[in-house]
């Protein structure tokens, strides 16, 4: 399912290494603190799972927003940024 993961994380640390997991994930970044791309249910939840170890602090924040197909379609996008199609990609660690 296309996923956005939207985030504000103060450390830089964490937040390399949170960029780092959404690139494992296969996400590729639409704005700075912005990724987007297709994971499976069990990739959000391990995803989900894991968030808690990179906010830094109580002021910082990462959101999931799973988008169904149909809603994928009502996206308005100006500008240079592009919704990545559902293909195979492969992660290497």
């Amino acid at each position: 399912m296309l996923t956005v993961v939207v985030y504000d994380i103060t450390d830089n640390t964490s937040r390399n290494h949170f960029i780092k997991k959404l690139q494992y994930y296969g996400l590729k970044r639409l704005q700075k603190s912005v990724f987007i791309g297709y994971l499976e249910l069990s990739e959000r939840l391990d995803l989900a799972e894991e968030m808690n170890k990179f906010l830094s602090n109580d002021t910082d924040s990462i959101v999931i927003f799973p988008l169904c197909e149909s809603c994928r379609g009502s996206i308005l996008l100006e500008g240079d940024a592009s919704i990545p199609k559902n293909d195979l990609t492969y992660r290497f660690l």
